[in-house]
């Protein structure tokens, strides 16, 4: 949208290029100096009598030194004096700073400081007891009245004017209120007040004749449009009453008697009046929306109504339009000089009739904030169509153009707040309730709930019902729902609506929605009756709703929906089941009855035919065993014998070498014995893992055993050596991880595709002939829940399916040909019959599978086979992955090889620093000239696995996983973007992209703020039969992907939407703006209120924002290598030494004992880092770029990229990682079994004694939806036991004793009752209570 024009209009030149505001008065001074130029209560001042006071008090002020450059603060109550300091300041040469005298002391100290006012005018009674009156203050003070005197002997003609030359001096500095909490100092040129003071006259048209009302305290900078135009025409001010007076029929009443012909007030006080006053010519309104009620009302013959539109910034007014009924209000075109362009997000003009930002220029542009020019550079900005010399202000406000070429304003962009995730503007609700001829005044807030009653902030309306008193109470309320719901959608429609005499308003007479009061609780409802319950079961329902929504149980209709109707969403949904549960007595109940069934008739009707129906007969188990501190003491010393072992095959190779070169391994000499280090490496790593799986497992077979005895102690040390130390995670996804895990004990069959890692106890697992795994699909045969280990094998049929992320728990079981869903499990001894269809969690029948799955699996002929030029690209592909990692090493490690060898201590400590750099630089390059070379583009379509893409899809797959390994850190920063886009992703701006998994960087594209949270699988390719299918994947401009969710190849997002944690969405298109949660998908009608926040905290930072971030996280992503970097130094520096001063078996011997000496080292570096930065944590709400999130996600990145990888990692499953966890400051019980690292606000979760968090669970105590990291407190209770891959977000309980199925999700504010079991996603009961396990008998093995 081009610049608007101003229209042409002469304009007096009165006051020169630039002048003062003085000039102004003392033109009209000298053309009629005994016309009146103010009444202030009883007194009467001519232009000449105010002309000589304001000279005396000039002279004095330039007798104090005051003058050109300097700043006044004028802090005093309305009166003669007041006027009179006001003009003798401007005659002084100074620029004045209006205070506010109601306004607190600190802020006043604040102003004073910040403006750097030299001299403060004000009164004895101000500044008495006031800090900034001190004698040692930062300002002179002046107190009038005690100087009234000594003004009075002064000379009352004008003081000679200095000379400015071009000098353009500054003219006021008004405070507005900022956004951080501190006011904010406008500074307004001379040459801009005049300029706006000859614009303004024509087109207001006082005349010297007229009476104007001036009701404005001056440090509102509408006080400028009362005073200023009025003296330059030589009219009469009328000085305004203070107190009731200002509002309402006592104002109506001082208009009519002291004969007021001109008004400018804010609309919401001329709501107030409560009669027309004929005598009022000129009417101008503004400061915020006018009604068009409102100009139907004043409007009259003979009366000129003028809407105004400006901020301080733009010097008072920038734009204007004449009022007329029937007429659409709008702020019309720009002032003449002025110009008014609508932007877009990035600053591009848009186009005709659509909404963009209102951005102003010309001459009365401010010059910026005092003190603040990063602020200054954020609001006034340097653009092409601004004329001369090419600035523009930003205003914050949205606006239109119209046909008629006039601005429709449309409210504050960055006042907006945010309402179960919705963007809300709280005038456009206003607007919509002025229209009602009943509401002479709206206004409506974002509040708390009552008190004594749970839920979330709600919209609150108030409205002052017209004074002839027509229509009241009920039926109005009952209109203006109808109304609010024929015009607004459902989430913008206020729960609560008051009726109040008046609105509080600001100082400039705009509401003050700060100050309104409380909600009384009168719900904002329909005409449509409340349907009462019809038995007790209902009522159950009804009253645990009304506390989770704050409202009284007897208002709560029996058919009103839970969403729609009641204005509910996710987390309200979360208490109010936990409530139903706590009091209804429906233990089982979940958030997917109450999303199916949203009424509380519909709900009960739920209940009733759940208990009804038949539970299922308890599965056998034992009750939970409790163990003692000696045996798990036992336990753990064995553990610490596994890792001394597995530590002294790690480091064998470098302490053999140190001891036989006697500590001097340096220089060229280290080449040869550093080839025997990589040699004998490769042989642990390849060889160790074969000779101890099939040992390990010996004689294990399918049962329950003692958590910490043998049994378990052998499984965990074949995990450490499978997940930890094998090979398996490279070889996934090729030909040769059939063989391998064959060679481990598991019973594969030929032709399988098995792409996932995560495996383990290769003897109780049976892959048979063709059958696929997909990516990250889990397959454990053993668990530790209630203080036992579950142990049964694991059986895929021939030619079954297993989709991507799905999790097959001990004993499952798939008939031939079945197929598994993505995001889907099989739970205990759970069998898919043959040729059957399951999806979701639970897994539950169904017809068919995704179509492209269902395809693949249709189009299954002869099996393809691996070629040998197939197999030998394989072969020389694992080389190449084996070797990119000595690569990605070898400068780092060159690096400090160069600075041991040839420098100093210096050159050492420069080493250290520059390693994390370097690291990550070769890392990055590595990854993406492989990637590069291996597959440059992913051909989209169906094609077969066992080919020649096929193996570069795999090299290409494991160089990304490469890079989330190697350098988790990058991820979750500002610097993921353009690394993504290095490997061929098209990233939108201020895109927010975490550790996102199994990605085809080529065919995803990221649109502009957009967000993607940790362990997201984001465009992953299916793989089905012996085909996989690639397809781009579509993520829509400011769209959510929660963690863990799964969105496979194809995929497209609409902007906006919202998949939630571990949510598989709906196939291909996601609706705009929808939200959805779940496997399978349920779409959520809407979801939880994230507050609140301007853009440039949540979307759009300021460039100084981008750069602080820039910079902190350089550090994130580098210092997690450093740090390990410099503690491996430490420890080759100290092997050395130990094997200079001894015989060669002592450093293979104490080699391990350093080595962990080494891990304690980097964790206690992450854990004091933790507490210097991020210190404790306690539950919040920050935007996102906030510096609070900075300093967790710093902290964060520490624990996951240095400590996990270092060693806190292989401490899962010992007796080692609660009190690691503790240091941290997690709150973790006796005798605990943890079997993840997935934790980051560690003081906010707790776990009880005796409980059992299993293999990747996540405690996730916050999470980022619309940008803003919300965090709250994650309970686990005593003796509860939570499956693999579940995640309990923040705000929940999971109550003592519960039994949490794998791949589960335990939503926000959820309380699952003590004793229960459940499974699902979200979480859902089980049909037989987990208590019930007490009364059964034990099924034990014993050990000894």
């Amino acid at each position: 949208m081009p610049v608007v024009p101003a229209r042409s209009r002469t304009v007096p030149d009165s006051a020169g290029t630039h002048g003062r505001l003085n000039h102004f008065f003392e033109d009209a001074c000298d053309r009629t100096p005994s016309a009146r130029a103010l009444e202030c209560g009883s007194r009467r001042l001519s232009y000449a009598e105010l002309d000589a006071r304001a000279n005396q008090v000039a002279r004095h002020l330039r007798g104090a030194g005051i003058g050109r450059h300097s700043r006044v603060a004028l802090m005093l109550p309305r009166s003669v004096e007041m006027y009179v300091c006001l003009l003798g300041v401007c005659k002084s040469g100074a620029a004045f700073v209006p205070v506010d005298p109601a306004a607190p002391p600190e802020r006043v100290s604040f102003i004073l400081g910040d403006s750097g006012a030299t001299v403060v005018l004000t009164t004895s009674a101000l500044a008495r007891g006031a800090a900034w009156a001190e004698p040692d203050g930062t300002c002179l003070v002046i107190r009038v009245d005690a100087y009234a005197e000594e003004f009075a002997r002064l000379p009352a003609a004008r003081i000679p004017e200095r000379s400015a030359g071009a000098d353009d001096p500054l003219a006021y500095v008004m405070y507005t209120s900022g956004s951080s909490g501190r006011p904010k100092g406008v500074e307004i040129a001379g040459s801009s007040i005049c300029n706006f003071l000859r614009v303004v006259s024509p087109v207001y048209g006082i005349r010297p004749q007229d009476r104007v009302y001036q009701g404005m305290t001056i440090s509102f900078d509408f006080s400028i449009e009362e005073i200023w135009p009025t003296w330059a025409a030589g009219a009469t001010l009328v000085a305004g009453p203070g107190g009731p007076a200002r509002l309402g029929a006592d104002l109506a009443d001082f208009l009519q008697e002291h004969d007021v012909t001109a008004l400018y007030c804010v609309p919401t006080l001329l709501a107030t009046i409560p009669r027309d006053l004929p005598r009022i010519r000129r009417l101008i309104v503004g400061g915020e929306a006018c009604p068009a009620s409102l100009v139907e009302r004043w409007s009259r013959p003979g009366r000129r109504m003028l809407n105004t539109y400006g901020p301080t910034e733009a010097t008072v007014t920038a734009t204007w339009q004449e009022l007329r009924p029937g007429r659409p209000v709008t702020i019309g075109r720009p002032l003449p000089t002025y110009s008014a362009v609508l932007l877009d997000e990035r600053l591009r003009p848009v186009p005709q009739g659509a909404v963009g930002e209102i951005c102003l220029g010309g001459p009365g542009l401010a010059r910026g904030y005092a003190g603040r020019p990063d602020l200054t550079a954020d609001r006034f900005i340097e653009h092409p169509p601004a004329p001369d010399p090419g600035r523009l202000y930003r205003t914050g406000d949205l606006g239109r153009m119209t046909g008629d070429g006039e601005i429709e304003y449309l409210g504050r962009a960055d006042a907006e707040v945010k309402i179960r995730g919705y963007r809300v503007s709280l005038d456009e609700i206003d607007n919509v309730l002025l229209e009602d001829p009943g509401v002479i005044q709206a206004a409506t807030s974002l509040v708390a709930p009552r008190d004594g009653y749970d839920g979330d902030r709600v919209l609150a309306a108030y409205v002052v019902p017209a004074s002839d008193g027509t229509v009241l109470g009920d039926d109005l309320a009952a209109r203006l729902h109808e109304r609010l719901r024929r015009a607004l959608p459902a989430y913008m429609v206020p729960s609560t609506l008051d009726f109040l005499d008046r609105l509080p308003v600001m100082p400039s007479g705009k509401v003050d929605r700060g100050a309104l009061p409380a909600p009384s609780g009168r719900r904002l409802i329909s005409t449509r009756e409340v349907v009462p319950v019809s038995d007790a079961r209902e009522a159950e329902v009804r009253d645990a709703w009304a506390q989770a929504l704050g409202m009284a149980p007897q208002e709560l209709s029996a058919e009103a929906d839970f969403f729609t109707d009641l204005g509910g969403h996710s987390l309200l949904a979360a208490r109010a089941v936990s409530l139903v549960r706590e009091r209804a007595g429906a233990a089982g109940s979940t958030l997917r009855d109450l999303y199916e069934n949203p009424t509380v008739r519909a709900f009960a009707a739920r209940l009733r035919s759940a208990q009804s129906a038949s539970p299922a007969p308890p599965r056998p188990g034992p009750e939970p065993l409790r163990h003692s501190r000696a045996g798990i003491a036992r336990a753990g010393l064995a553990q610490a014998a596994a890792f001394y072992v597995l530590l002294f095959l790690l480091t064998g190779p470098v302490a053999g070498t140190y001891a036989l070169l006697h500590g001097q391994a340096s220089g060229m000499g280290v080449v040869g014995p550093g080839v025997a280090v990589l040699v004998g490496y490769f042989a642990v790593r390849w060889l160790v893992p074969l000779l101890l799986a099939r040992p390990l497992t010996a004689a294990i077979r399918p049962g329950r055993y003692p958590l910490w005895g043998a049994t378990y102690l052998r499984l965990w040390v074949l995990d450490i050596v499978l997940l930890g130390l094998s090979p398996v995670r490279v070889l996934s996804g090729s030909p040769l991880m059939g063989p391998y895990l064959r060679l481990l004990g598991a019973r594969v069959g030929p032709g399988t595709t098995i792409v996932s890692s995560v495996v383990g106890l290769p003897a109780l697992l049976r892959i048979d002939r063709d059958a696929t795994i997909g990516y990250g699909a889990t397959l454990r045969p053993w668990q530790v829940a209630d203080g036992w280990v579950t142990v049964a094998p694991i059986t895929v049929g021939e030619r079954a399916h297993v989709g991507a992320n799905a999790v097959l728990e001990p004993g499952a079981c798939l008939g031939a040909g079945s197929a598994l869903g993505e995001q889907s499990v099989v739970g205990p001894d759970e069998a898919v019959p043959a040729g059957a269809r399951r999806a979701g969690s639970p897994a539950r029948p169904v017809a068919s599978l995704d179509p492209h799955v269902e395809t693949m699996l249709r189009a299954r002929t002869a099996t393809d086979h691996w070629r040998p030029r197939h197999l030998a690209a394989v072969v020389l592909g694992l080389t190449a992955l084996e070797a990119a990692v000595l690569i990605m090493v070898l400068p780092s490690a060159a690096l400090f090889w160069l600075a041991a060898s040839y420098g100093g201590t210096a050159a050492v400590l420069a080493a250290l620093v520059l390693s994390g750099p370097l690291f990550v630089a070769t890392v990055c390059l590595v990854v993406a000239v492989g990637k590069r070379a291996v597959l440059p583009r992913t051909p989209v379509g169906i094609h077969p696995a066992r080919s020649g893409l096929g193996v570069r899809k795999w090299i290409a797959d494991k160089l990304l996983e490469h890079s989330l390994f190697f350098t988790n850190s990058l991820y979750a920063t500002l610097y993921t973007a353009p690394w993504l886009r290095l490997l061929g992703a098209r990233v939108g701006r201020y895109a927010e992209v975490s550790t996102a998994a199994h990605i085809d960087p080529d065919l995803l594209t990221l649109g502009e703020g957009s967000f993607v949270a940790d362990m997201a699988g984001v465009g992953i390719a299916t793989f089905a039969a012996d085909r996989m299918a690639l397809r781009p994947t579509e993520i829509g401009s400011r769209a959510f992907v929660g963690n863990a969710a799964l969105l496979p190849a194809g995929t497209r997002l609409g902007p906006g939407s919202l998949i939630g944690v571990g949510t598989l969405p709906p196939p291909d298109r996601v609706p705009p703006g929808s939200t959805w949660l779940g496997s399978p998908a349920l779409r959520l009608p809407v979801r939880q209120d994230s507050g609140a926040y301007p853009e440039e905290q949540t979307f759009r930072p300021s460039r100084r924002a981008v750069l602080g971030r820039l910079a902190i996280e350089f550090f994130r992503v580098t210092m997690p290598a450093s740090v390990i970097a410099a503690t491996a130094f430490l420890y080759l520096l100290a092997l050395a030494g130990i094997a200079r001063q001894t015989g060669p078996p002592a450093p293979l011997l104490i080699s391990p004992l350093l080595a962990a000496g080494s891990v304690l080292t980097v964790i206690g570096f992450c854990v004091l880092a933790k507490w210097a930065v991020a210190g404790r944590y306690r539950p919040r709400v920050e935007p996102l770029w906030s510096l609070f999130v900075r300093r967790t996600e710093f902290a964060t990145g520490l624990f996951e990229a240095a400590a996990v990888p270092a060693g806190v990692g292989v401490l899962v499953g010992t007796p080692f990682l609660p009190p690691v966890l503790r240091w941290f400051g997690a709150r973790i019980g006796r005798r605990t079994w943890i079997g993840t690292t997935y934790l980051t606000e560690f003081d906010l979760v707790e776990v009880g004694d005796d409980a059992a968090v299993g293999m990747h669970v996540s405690l996730q105590s916050h999470l980022f939806e619309d940008r803003v990291m919300k965090m709250s407190t994650v309970t686990v209770g005593p003796g509860a036991s939570i499956g693999a891959r579940t995640v309990v977000l923040y705000d929940t309980q999971v109550g003592a004793g519960v039994r949490l199925g794998a791949l589960s999700l335990v939503m926000k504010g959820e309380r699952l009752t003590p004793g229960t079991s459940w499974h699902g996603l979200p979480a859902e009961g089980l049909a037989a209570p987990a208590d019930a396990r007490a009364s059964r008998a034990p099924t034990k093995r014993q050990e000894r």
